[in-house]
């Protein structure tokens, strides 16, 4: 039995996703019952990181190319719609243009709030795409013991 539960559809869904978006990153997320995937939901994200980077370059110094942002108004109402229904948050992915597939210190930070994990049991998938060719992907989850994300796959 995997310990990563998402369908094959699914992952094709997140690799199409990180080759259109290329040479930015993608982002989304996939929510779900725990231990299913039949019925999984997969929300792709804006990446509004362009956007901020161009409001206040010294707050945002990474464009798209480098670094992710989810519209934490996108953010709330994909939570609001997963939780009304018993879903949780299962999966959080994003891509590495012209990088490989690891959970960067940004990445890092970005999964964090006051130095915990914002969703402690959700899985992260970084997807690396070299050329519009998707090279590697690989999956991270909170290791409570090393207060850090670990490879898991």
């Amino acid at each position: 039995m995997s310990i990563i539960h998402i369908s094959q559809d699914n992952l094709e869904q997140i690799r199409k996703h990180a080759l259109e978006e290329y040479p930015f990153e993608c982002c989304g997320i996939i929510a779900g019952l725990a231990e299913a995937e039949e019925n999984d939901i997969l929300f792709r994200c804006t990446n509004i990181q362009n956007k901020l980077h161009k409001m206040d370059p010294e707050a945002y110094p990474r464009d798209a190319k480098t670094a992710y942002n989810i519209d934490p108004g996108e953010l709330l109402k994909i939570f609001k719609q997963t939780e009304s229904i018993g879903m949780t948050l299962k999966v959080f992915y994003h891509s590495h243009p012209d990088h490989d597939a690891y959970f960067s210190d940004e990445d890092k930070k970005m999964a964090l709030f006051d130095g915990e994990p914002t969703y402690p049991n959700a899985k992260h998938l970084v997807v690396s795409v070299y050329n519009k060719v998707v090279r590697d992907e690989a999956w991270f989850k909170w290791n409570s013991q090393a207060e850090s994300f670990k490879k898991i796959s």
